[in-house]
């Protein structure tokens, strides 16, 4: 069949579909009929609100029919859920606050001084973007769900290697903390090793790579028999997303992939996340960074910070506008015709950061943006995601284009890990690119390049190296053993 589909839909899931979408229309007919006039004041906002949440409805919906599983695992799901996410909360920013929650994103609008169809017209593009990925997964996903009859384990080695990864983790962890300069503020943790030596440099890349990468490799091989480990796991990830977020002065990322890689290696390997818990803890995340994202800040009131949350002011994270913002003033500058000269290297930075100790910001979208449009930051302040890449060539065209391709490259992911799951490898590898998927959303979709090949393979190799020596070691010594023995009762059978 094409497309990696075995069959069509069933009769059910078209039932399924029709239903979900005849309750959500009937939901907002019964809104409409009771705030009339804020419909049609804010239409051009609504509209694309409207739609996002539809699209993502029957994207949820056909899915689970054509899995016949959960789809809280699936890589597309979550990738959506944060693509959604997005747009619905710089939307609500428009309809209820008139703003948004942003220090950087507030200023940019204002002197752009943008009218409401304008605002619609990027919410519009967003969700292009989001309907191109959906089509390209649906169409490609395939209908195998992954089936983990048994989880194949290092057997003998287990035990060594988690004693190993340990030791590595916090022997990189130590070495990240002794190059590291004085930090005072949530800044200073982005450049904390600028002056160091360029093999100093290289010393901090290598023991990032092994406190990431090995982290990724330890929580798979810990979770993949949790009810062995399960009185160690938890500590160790509450302590390590701390850890993240103490150590970056309120650096959220990091730990937020932490918390995911758990909840996503709980759901396959302890017990079935469903869509309402998965919901509630994501809500819970987002709530969370929201406070350390306004506690983070040099200027922080928590006496105004109490007034806005009793008030229900404010959207939960000026994160949440880091896709809109720049995606809007860049499609102003095309516009315009104003956009600034683009190096042909920044269209293909991904690949070129697949090579080890290659800058990775020399020819990166983020940094051309900030050097053209806010050259006196020490750091740049706001991401370049897919829609705001689509600005500098193609157009709308082109940001179909990504989408599509970005649905597609994550369809044959999760084939790859519904057929191959069953390793541990392809577990790490798979649980990294799920927990990390946002990335793609906030710069390019070939995000997962750089820092599969450069960080989570090397460990992976390592690891498998490491444990095929280990067993090789244990079957050696227990061949010896049983010789030994062999040798010792040939006398007495003599």
């Amino acid at each position: 069949m094409p497309f990696g589909t075995e069959r069509g839909l069933s009769a059910g899931g078209r039932k399924l579909i029709a239903k979900g979408i005849g309750v959500y229309t009937l939901i907002w007919f019964v809104a409409f009929l009771c705030r009339p006039t804020f419909f049609v004041r804010n239409v051009q906002i609504l509209l694309p609100f409207f739609t996002v949440l539809a699209i993502f409805l029957c994207f949820s919906m056909w899915l689970r029919s054509q899995v016949q599983d959960n789809v809280f695992g699936e890589i597309g799901f979550i990738y959506l859920a944060f693509a959604v996410a997005y747009t619905v909360f710089p939307a609500y920013g428009f309809l209820v606050l008139d703003s948004l929650s942003s220090r950087v994103g507030v200023p940019i609008l204002e002197t752009l001084a943008p009218d409401q169809g304008q605002l619609g017209l990027q919410l519009w593009r967003q969700v292009l973007f989001i309907a191109a990925v959906g089509l390209g997964y649906l169409l490609f996903r395939g209908r195998r769900a992954p089936k983990f009859d048994s989880l194949k384990n290092l057997g003998c080695a287990e035990k060594a290697v988690i004693r190993i990864l340990f030791v590595v983790i916090i022997l990189s962890v130590t070495g990240l903390w002794i190059f590291s300069a004085h930090v005072d503020t949530y800044i200073d943790n982005y450049t904390r090793y600028d002056n160091l030596s360029w093999v100093a440099r290289r010393v901090v890349t290598i023991c990032d790579v092994l406190k990431t990468g090995g982290t990724f490799v330890l929580l798979t091989i810990l979770f993949r028999n949790y009810s062995r480990y399960r009185l160690y796991i938890w500590p160790f990830v509450l302590l390590s997303a701390v850890y993240e977020i103490q150590f970056s002065f309120g650096s959220r990322i990091d730990a937020f992939f932490i918390l995911t890689a758990a909840a996503i290696l709980y759901h396959y390997c302890a017990k079935r996340i469903t869509l309402k818990r998965g919901f509630v803890v994501m809500l819970g995340f987002g709530l969370v960074f929201s406070a350390i994202e306004m506690a983070r800040s040099p200027d922080f009131d928590f006496s105004a910070f109490k007034e806005t949350v009793s008030e229900g002011q404010g959207m939960p994270a000026a994160e949440l506008a880091a896709v809109f913002v720049p995606a809007f003033h860049l499609y102003a500058e095309r516009s315009a015709g104003t956009l600034p000269p683009v190096s042909w290297q920044v269209f293909f930075n991904d690949f070129i950061s697949i090579v080890p100790f290659v800058g990775g910001t020399k020819w990166s979208p983020m940094y051309w943006y900030a050097e053209n449009y806010f050259p006196d930051a020490v750091v740049p302040p706001l991401t370049v995601g897919p829609v705001a890449l689509s600005a500098l060539w193609g157009g709308e065209i082109g940001l179909f284009v990504q989408g599509f391709i970005n649905g597609i490259l994550f369809a044959y992911l999760m084939r790859w890990f519904a057929r191959g799951g069953g390793g541990w490898q392809v577990m790490v590898i798979y649980v990294f690119c799920y927990s990390t998927c946002i990335m793609c959303l906030k710069y390019t979709i070939f995000w997962h390049l750089a820092p599969v090949v450069r960080i989570i393979l090397p460990l992976v190799f390592i690891v498998s190296v490491l444990a095929k020596n280990i067993q090789r070691n244990a079957k050696r010594r227990e061949r010896s053993h049983r010789q030994r023995i062999a040798l010792l009762e040939s006398p007495q059978k003599a």
